[in-house]
């Protein structure tokens, strides 16, 4: 039985509405019966359960994601196989993802961007120090989560380990627009290549847009190769010169150009972090990186992340000599941050477990705290604290204490000044406007974000946190969901390409996929037809349904001679032929089909033309005409009058008349 809303799969899922489609799976809100929650069940499409390639990649998926556990990463729960088919089942994010977080609102402060491309590099770390390369890392495949972080999904092309390789060499996998240059020529994807996207992800979120577009995937995946981006300040003049040097060196065409891993990329934006915000110190910002793995510290006290090559050049011979305190301070603090970086490695062990060293977010905002503690790899939590000396709304400090060695994935308290805790109004349901003036009269400070919700007008609030009710410092920071209705996305046109193809065109367009077949005489498999038409505009995740080729079905041509012209088309389209018909004169009775082509018993395709000869009565040696109408049918008389048929299908000429009064006396 196919799986569908309804089906229960695994003894345990309860299937619900189905969220989207991509290129090999559908993906389903379900209910997880055991432990009576929500998760989102992906299921291999039923085309795709027959070919073990498909299904030895989606298996992969389920491996590589599932050993993978970090809080910027989907969680991989369980997997299984049903009814012929095979399921992952994940976590449940309502989204939005990043790609409809930068259409609404790019571009992205530098500081925003910044903090995004931190949480997706650490997911990535995570990965590529489990030999996971993700091979496809794009705004799509980041879900926004309740509290708006970020977690990458969809390992669904990763290679996990040296010995997998599932595609053969030249392959080319991926986004065309967020292709590394190595992976557009089909060549070996590294952590360096996923650094490459990360680039162009951070260089949309600044500008808009992406580095290199175009209407072809392959002319895009050219530019990859062989174009140099267009500097992302040419757009934005507003961009700090050094995170755009650290753009551009993420994407340098050769990986030994750019940055080879996660740990180095996070380390130069938290040098510019540090530079933006001023908040935080540059052995602290190392500090961070290197508890994400990182095990070598690199030169972020010049300030120029961006540069590639060793980290600085050396001053020339005639440059005169420093002070020698200069020298003194300057390695005493790089030595201090060597020691910090190898003394957190050697915890680390490398592999994503061990400790790590609790940063130092006193004085900060729960905003920039909790966004340092999460890239150190840590959770929070926050306790508001009745301190008339603090301003309320900043962090006082953390339990467990700045500098304690803890496990990775630690929850650590954050102390909030902000006076006595104070009811939480219910804002539900309110403008956006409203909300804020209820919740910041009330003491709080609000935070909103874009959540799609095509059931609530846009504008309203959908969801806050704390809940209504709740007790909560006054001071502290509240986020409210404001609802921005059904993202709207324009249809693009699929007709022409592959079905795989332009399943994932149009799943990468945010829109879901159904598939018709129909028979026609294009190469099998090729999309002839599209509904709603290329360039309608649609709400993000409404369904397109293409009509797919499928060859002709072989067909035997059924006799139609002797037939009258209605029966012999009737029988002929009914055969899936194509009938058409030009009479001649002959003896037979009008409306006779005297021949046929092809001949009876011939086995051609579906929908072809089988062209018939009708009579049009007469005697006459008068030439055929085409084109004409169809004469009438003959009529036929219960003494046997008019012609008949023979029992091979043939046609013979009336018999002759019967002189039945040879008196040719007058009949009565």
């Amino acid at each position: 039985m196919p799986i569908r809303p309804g089906s229960v799969i695994g003894d345990r899922y309860e299937l619900g509405a189905q969220l989207g489609t991509g290129g090999m799976a559908r993906v389903y809100l379900a209910h997880d019966r055991v432990l009576d929650r929500q998760v989102a069940v992906k299921v291999l499409s039923e085309n795709y359960a027959a070919d073990p390639s498909f299904v030895e990649r989606f298996r992969r998926e389920a491996s590589a994601a599932a050993g993978l556990n970090h809080p910027n990463i989907v969680a991989v729960y369980d997997r299984g196989e049903a009814d012929g088919s095979y399921y992952i089942v994940m976590e449940y994010l309502p989204g939005p993802d990043l790609k409809q977080v930068i259409r609404r609102r790019a571009p992205l402060s530098p500081t925003v961007a910044i903090d995004n491309a931190l949480q997706i590099l650490a997911a990535l770390g995570a990965a590529h120090r489990r030999d996971v390369i993700h091979r496809d890392v794009k705004p799509q495949n980041v879900m926004v989560d309740e509290d708006g972080n970020l977690k990458v999904t969809d390992f669904g092309i990763a290679r996990a380990g040296e010995g997998t390789q599932m595609t053969e060499a030249g392959s080319v996998i991926g986004t065309a627009q967020y292709l590394s240059p190595e992976g557009a020529r089909g060549e070996e994807v590294t952590a360096a290549s996923d650094c490459y996207c990360v680039g162009i992800i951070l260089y949309e979120m600044l500008t808009g847009g992406v580095p290199f577009d175009g209407d072809r995937a392959v002319a895009v995946a050219m530019k990859q190769v062989n174009e140099p981006p267009v500097p992302p300040r040419v757009y934005e003049p507003d961009i700090p010169p050094a995170l755009e040097a650290v753009v551009l060196r993420a994407l340098e065409k050769r990986p030994s150009d750019r940055f080879r891993t996660a740990e180095e990329f996070s380390e130069a934006l938290l040098a510019v972090r540090a530079q933006l915000s001023g908040g935080v110190t540059a052995p602290t910002a190392v500090a961070a990186a290197a508890a994400a793995g990182t095990t070598a510290a690199t030169q972020v006290l010049s300030g120029n992340g961006g540069n590639s090559g060793t980290g600085g050049a050396e001053p020339p011979d005639d440059e005169p000599p420093r002070r020698p305190w200069g020298w003194i301070v300057l390695g005493g603090m790089i030595l201090a941050i060597v020691i910090v970086v190898a003394a957190l490695a050697l915890t680390s062990g490398g592999d994503g477990g061990g400790s790590v060293s609790v940063p130092d977010v006193s004085g900060q905002t729960v905003e920039d705290a909790t966004a340092a503690l999460t890239g150190a790899g840590l959770e929070t939590q926050l306790e508001s604290v009745d301190d008339p000396d603090a301003e309320p709304g900043t962090v006082i400090d953390t339990d467990p204490a700045a500098g304690t060695e803890v496990e990775r994935g630690s929850t650590v308290t954050l102390r909030v000044g902000g006076g006595s805790n104070v009811e939480v109004p219910d804002v539900i349901g309110l403008r956006e406007a409203a909300a804020r003036r209820t919740l910041e009269g009330a003491g709080f400070v609000v935070r909103s974000r874009d959540e799609e919700d095509p059931r609530v007008d846009p504008g309203l609030v959908v969801s806050q946190n704390p809940r209504a009710g709740d007790q909560a410092a006054s001071g502290s920071t509240v986020t409210i969901a404001v609802s921005a209705g059904a993202d709207q996305v324009q249809v693009p046109d699929v007709r022409g390409q592959s079905r795989g193809s332009a399943e994932a065109t149009l799943s990468d367009a945010g829109l879901g996929v159904s598939v018709a077949e129909q028979a026609s005489q294009a190469t099998a498999g090729t999309v002839i037809g599209q509904s709603p038409s290329p360039g309608t505009t649609v709400d993000s995740g409404a369904t397109v349904t293409i009509t797919v080729a499928v060859d002709q079905p072989i067909v035997t041509v059924p006799n139609v001679v002797g037939s009258s012209a209605d029966a012999a088309v009737g029988t002929l389209s009914g055969a899936g032929l194509n009938p058409v018909s030009e009479t001649a004169s002959s003896s037979q009775p009008a409306g006779t089909v005297l021949s046929q082509s092809p001949a009876a018993g011939t086995e051609v395709s579906g929908g072809t033309t089988v062209a018939i000869t009708v009579s049009s009565g007469g005697s006459g040696s008068g030439g055929a005409t085409t084109g004409g109408s169809q004469p009438p049918p003959p009529t036929t008389t219960g003494g046997g009058g008019g012609g008949t048929t023979t029992a091979s299908g043939g046609s013979q000429p009336p018999p002759p008349a019967t002189d039945s009064n040879p008196s040719g006396e007058p009949l009565p």
